[in-house]
Protein backbone atom coordinates (compact mmCIF):
# COMPACT_ATOMS: atom_id res chain seq x y z
CA UNK A 1 0.00 0.00 0.00
CA UNK A 2 1.45 3.30 -0.67
CA UNK A 3 1.44 6.44 1.36
CA UNK A 4 1.14 9.44 0.84
CA UNK A 5 3.88 12.28 2.34
CA UNK A 6 3.62 16.27 1.49
CA UNK A 7 1.79 15.49 -1.66
CA UNK A 8 4.42 12.51 -3.26
CA UNK A 9 3.68 8.62 -3.42
CA UNK A 10 6.06 6.65 -1.65
CA UNK A 11 6.07 3.04 -2.88
CA UNK A 12 5.49 0.03 -0.77
CA UNK A 13 8.46 -1.42 1.10
CA UNK A 14 9.52 -4.74 -0.86
CA UNK A 15 7.62 -8.14 0.56
CA UNK A 16 9.32 -10.56 2.61
CA UNK A 17 8.48 -14.30 1.84
CA UNK A 18 6.52 -15.61 4.87
CA UNK A 19 7.16 -18.60 6.59
CA UNK A 20 3.62 -19.30 6.82
CA UNK A 21 2.91 -19.40 2.99
CA UNK A 22 1.65 -22.12 1.10
CA UNK A 23 3.91 -23.03 -2.16
CA UNK A 24 2.67 -20.97 -4.86
CA UNK A 25 0.17 -19.17 -2.99
CA UNK A 26 -0.23 -15.34 -3.07
CA UNK A 27 -0.87 -13.78 1.16
CA UNK A 28 -4.26 -13.51 0.06
CA UNK A 29 -6.54 -15.30 -1.98
CA UNK A 30 -9.89 -15.29 -2.91
CA UNK A 31 -12.04 -18.47 -1.56
CA UNK A 32 -15.14 -18.77 -3.77
CA UNK A 33 -18.23 -20.79 -2.76
CA UNK A 34 -19.80 -22.12 -6.42
CA UNK A 35 -22.73 -23.89 -7.37
CA UNK A 36 -20.33 -26.25 -9.74
CA UNK A 37 -16.78 -26.70 -9.28
CA UNK A 38 -15.82 -28.06 -12.62
CA UNK A 39 -18.35 -25.65 -14.43
CA UNK A 40 -17.09 -23.02 -12.92
CA UNK A 41 -13.37 -23.91 -13.61
CA UNK A 42 -14.25 -24.42 -17.18
CA UNK A 43 -15.79 -21.22 -17.32
CA UNK A 44 -12.58 -19.42 -15.79
CA UNK A 45 -10.47 -20.80 -18.22
CA UNK A 46 -12.98 -20.17 -21.25
CA UNK A 47 -14.22 -17.10 -20.42
CA UNK A 48 -11.11 -15.10 -18.99
CA UNK A 49 -7.57 -17.12 -19.60
CA UNK A 50 -7.41 -18.78 -16.42
CA UNK A 51 -5.15 -21.55 -15.87
CA UNK A 52 -5.99 -24.65 -14.00
CA UNK A 53 -3.36 -25.09 -10.85
CA UNK A 54 -4.08 -28.01 -8.27
CA UNK A 55 -7.43 -29.69 -8.55
CA UNK A 56 -9.06 -32.18 -6.44
CA UNK A 57 -12.07 -34.79 -6.71
CA UNK A 58 -14.59 -36.99 -4.87
CA UNK A 59 -14.41 -40.20 -4.75
CA UNK A 60 -17.25 -40.37 -7.64
CA UNK A 61 -14.63 -38.12 -9.84
CA UNK A 62 -16.21 -34.87 -9.22
CA UNK A 63 -14.24 -31.93 -8.86
CA UNK A 64 -14.21 -30.83 -4.75
CA UNK A 65 -11.78 -28.37 -5.03
CA UNK A 66 -10.00 -26.51 -7.63
CA UNK A 67 -7.40 -23.66 -7.74
CA UNK A 68 -7.35 -21.73 -10.75
CA UNK A 69 -4.43 -19.01 -11.48
CA UNK A 70 -4.44 -15.83 -13.53
CA UNK A 71 -1.03 -14.27 -13.13
CA UNK A 72 -0.02 -14.08 -10.01
CA UNK A 73 -3.47 -14.43 -8.44
CA UNK A 74 -5.24 -17.86 -7.34
CA UNK A 75 -8.81 -17.86 -6.78
CA UNK A 76 -9.77 -21.08 -4.67
CA UNK A 77 -12.97 -22.73 -5.80
CA UNK A 78 -14.84 -25.12 -3.09
CA UNK A 79 -18.65 -26.46 -3.66
CA UNK A 80 -21.22 -24.36 -1.99
CA UNK A 81 -22.38 -25.69 1.62
CA UNK A 82 -19.68 -28.57 1.56
CA UNK A 83 -18.60 -28.88 5.42
CA UNK A 84 -15.10 -29.94 4.97
CA UNK A 85 -14.24 -27.01 3.79
CA UNK A 86 -12.48 -23.62 6.04
CA UNK A 87 -15.70 -22.37 5.78
CA UNK A 88 -17.87 -25.17 5.42
CA UNK A 89 -18.86 -23.98 2.20
CA UNK A 90 -19.17 -20.09 1.82
CA UNK A 91 -16.99 -17.65 0.09
CA UNK A 92 -13.98 -15.74 2.41
CA UNK A 93 -11.04 -14.38 1.77
CA UNK A 94 -8.01 -17.15 2.57
CA UNK A 95 -5.37 -15.48 4.06
CA UNK A 96 -1.50 -16.71 4.61
CA UNK A 97 -0.09 -15.35 8.20
CA UNK A 98 3.23 -16.21 9.85
CA UNK A 99 1.80 -17.42 12.92
CA UNK A 100 -2.17 -17.75 12.94
CA UNK A 101 -1.90 -18.90 16.89
CA UNK A 102 -0.41 -15.48 17.71
CA UNK A 103 -2.26 -13.67 15.61
CA UNK A 104 -5.78 -14.49 17.19
CA UNK A 105 -5.87 -12.27 20.14
CA UNK A 106 -4.51 -8.92 18.33
CA UNK A 107 -7.62 -9.82 15.62
CA UNK A 108 -10.12 -9.88 18.28
CA UNK A 109 -8.69 -6.99 19.89
CA UNK A 110 -9.45 -5.16 16.83
CA UNK A 111 -13.24 -6.26 17.00
CA UNK A 112 -13.57 -9.58 15.53
CA UNK A 113 -15.46 -12.76 15.75
CA UNK A 114 -12.35 -14.99 16.18
CA UNK A 115 -13.07 -18.75 15.79
CA UNK A 116 -10.81 -21.49 17.97
CA UNK A 117 -7.37 -22.49 15.40
CA UNK A 118 -7.55 -26.04 14.17
CA UNK A 119 -5.16 -27.87 11.79
CA UNK A 120 -6.81 -29.05 8.32
CA UNK A 121 -6.83 -31.93 6.97
CA UNK A 122 -5.25 -30.37 3.76
CA UNK A 123 -1.88 -29.13 5.97
CA UNK A 124 -2.50 -25.68 6.98
CA UNK A 125 -3.82 -24.21 10.31
CA UNK A 126 -6.58 -21.90 9.94
CA UNK A 127 -8.83 -20.10 11.94
CA UNK A 128 -11.92 -18.12 10.89
CA UNK A 129 -12.47 -14.80 11.32
CA UNK A 130 -15.53 -12.42 11.18
CA UNK A 131 -14.60 -8.72 10.54
CA UNK A 132 -17.22 -6.05 11.70
CA UNK A 133 -18.09 -5.82 8.62
CA UNK A 134 -19.88 -9.40 8.22
CA UNK A 135 -16.60 -10.58 5.93
CA UNK A 136 -15.15 -14.06 7.05
CA UNK A 137 -11.52 -14.19 6.30
CA UNK A 138 -9.63 -17.99 6.96
CA UNK A 139 -6.14 -16.90 8.48
CA UNK A 140 -4.17 -19.95 7.63
CA UNK A 141 -0.07 -20.67 8.22
CA UNK A 142 1.10 -23.78 5.75
CA UNK A 143 2.39 -26.71 7.92
CA UNK A 144 2.83 -29.20 5.44
CA UNK A 145 1.58 -30.73 2.09
CA UNK A 146 -1.41 -33.37 2.73
CA UNK A 147 -3.80 -34.76 0.14
CA UNK A 148 -7.38 -33.37 0.67
CA UNK A 149 -9.56 -36.14 1.80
Amino acid sequence: MARRAAGKTKPAAPSTPQSGLAPGMQSVNSYLAVANVAATVDFLERAFGFARGVTLAHPDGQLRYAEMRHGDSVVMLIPKGDRATATHGAAALYTYVDDVDGLLARVREAGAGVGDAEDTPWGDRIASVTDPDGYQWVLATFKKLAPFS
